[in-house]
């Protein structure tokens, strides 16, 4: 049985009220997202993501303090071991907070990225447990340079000149400062680099592997 108005049977229903009705009719109804997209998912706020950055920023200066008490204080000369444990807690950490399976591909690349992360936590370890912690945050201090060089050379992505010459200062003042620590062991420092140099690979694997997972979804 037809439920329609009696005006669209009698003919006095223009062109530009059934369109106009037609229309109202899909504006009502809500958009339908393919599930697993980011709509479906819901993006985080602003101040979601400043708290996040906030506890990222503090809890990334108080591991690096607290390895270095470690090694000091209570003279342990495993990094490597520190490094591992490290990495267990943190897989386990995922691992329970995983709510959908990867994908093949998705899998791999959390896998590099993970290679690379334990990496530069090994490194830096091994070169925290050498040098003096406030020679080791000036090292650290330049991740921003090799983040930008490294995304410029494996993702081609062009910077702007005012980014590279923001990190001009920053650099200049922690190689004079590595310059003037003649007391720091010159192996610690090369593990610090590496480590460094690591770290900005990460942020790359990172940002693409977000990227990638975005577009999938």
């Amino acid at each position: 049985m037809c439920h329609c108005p009696p005006e669209h049977h009698d003919g006095r229903m223009t062109s530009v009220e059934a369109a106009s009705a037609a229309g109202g009719a899909r504006v009502a109804r809500p958009p339908e997202w393919p599930p697993g997209s980011p709509q479906t998912l819901g993006q985080p706020g602003r101040a979601r993501v400043a708290v996040a950055a906030l506890v990222w920023l503090l809890a990334g200066a108080s591991m690096s303090s607290l390895n270095k008490w470690i090694f000091t204080v209570h003279s342990f000369g495993r990094p490597l071991l520190l490094s591992a444990l490290h990495m267990l807690a943190a897989a386990l950490a995922c691992h329970w907070g995983a709510q959908r399976p990867m994908p093949g591909g998705t899998h791999r690349r959390v896998l590099l990225l993970s290679l690379t992360f334990g990496t530069s936590m090994a490194c830096g370890n091994v070169g925290l447990s050498a040098v003096p912690l406030d020679l080791a945050q000036l090292v650290t201090t330049t991740t921003p340079l090799f983040t930008l060089a490294l995304s410029a050379l494996l993702l081609g992505r062009r910077h702007h000149p005012l980014q590279m010459a923001a990190m001009g200062p920053l650099c200049l003042g922690a190689a004079c400062s590595l310059a003037g620590e003649f007391r720091a062991p010159p192996t610690g420092c090369g593990f610090l680099l590496a480590a460094t140099c690591l770290r900005g690979l990460k942020s790359v694997q990172q940002s693409d592997l977000t990227f990638q997972v975005c577009k999938m979804g």
